[in-house]
C-alpha cells in the first residue's frame, strides 16, 4: 500500500499515531461508518502526536495532512475564532470528525421542497465529541468560541475527499467542486 506522496513516514510520527496510521494503512478499501467509529474511538492522540500537524492561518483555518492513501485520508484540521467553513457535503466521502481541542459548532441543514436551504440543527461540540457525516449531509462547521479560543478537528475521509457540492442560500448559488488535492481548497 503506497502512501499519498506528501504524508510523512510512519516512523517521523510518534509511535502511538503511526501506529494507528498503520492500521488504516491495512483496509483494502473504503471504510464504512463502523470502520471510522472504531478507528476513531481507538486512537488517543496527545498534544505531542498531533504537534506536528498544528498549523494556524489567521486569514482561514487550515487543512493539514497526516496520512493520505487511496482508500482514505487523515486531516487535522485547524480553526481560528471566528473561522468557518462554507456549507458543504463530502460528496461520495464519509467523513468522521472529532474535536481534539476547543468546541465547533455544525450547523446542519436540509434541502426544502422549493429548494431552498434551511438550518434543521445547530450543535455545539464539545473536546472529544465525534460525528459521522455521510456523503450527502449538508452542513457548516465554524469556530465561533470567544476570546482568541483555538478550534482543532481530527477528519477521516474515506474514499479521500475529491468531490463536493458547495451551497448558499439560494439554489441558484449550489455548485460542486471537484477537487485534485482537497489541501488546495477550504471547504
Amino acid at each position: 500500500m503506497e502512501a499519498f506522496p506528501d504524508c510523512p513516514p510512519f516512523d517521523v510520527c510518534s509511535p502511538n499515531l503511526a501506529a494507528s496510521l498503520r492500521q488504516l494503512s491495512l483496509y483494502s478499501g473504503s471504510l464504512n461508518q463502523e470502520q471510522i467509529l472504531q478507528f476513531h474511538r481507538a486512537l488517543r492522540p496527545t498534544r505531542e502526536d498531533l504537534a506536528p500537524f498544528r498549523r494556524f492561518d489567521d486569514a482561514r483555518y487550515c487543512r493539514n495532512r497526516i496520512y493520505r492513501d487511496e482508500h482514505c485520508e487523515l486531516l487535522l484540521l485547524c480553526w481560528r475564532d471566528g473561522q468557518r467553513s462554507p456549507i458543504h457535503n463530502h460528496k461520495g466521502s464519509l467523513c468522521g470528525v472529532r474535536v481534539i481541542e476547543g468546541v465547533a459548532t455544525e450547523t446542519v441543514f436540509e434541502t426544502t421542497l422549493s429548494g431552498q436551504l434551511a438550518a434543521r440543527e445547530t450543535r455545539e461540540l464539545a473536546a472529544g465529541s465525534l460525528v459521522i457525516n455521510g456523503h450527502l449531509d449538508i452542513h457548516q462547521v465554524a469556530n465561533l468560541q470567544a476570546d482568541g479560543g483555538d478550534l482543532v478537528t481530527l477528519h477521516l475521509y474515506s474514499p479521500p475527499l475529491s468531490r463536493m457540492e458547495l451551497f448558499g442560500m439560494e439554489p441558484q448559488q449550489r455548485r460542486v467542486q471537484v477537487l485534485d488535492d482537497c489541501l488546495e481548497f477550504q471547504i
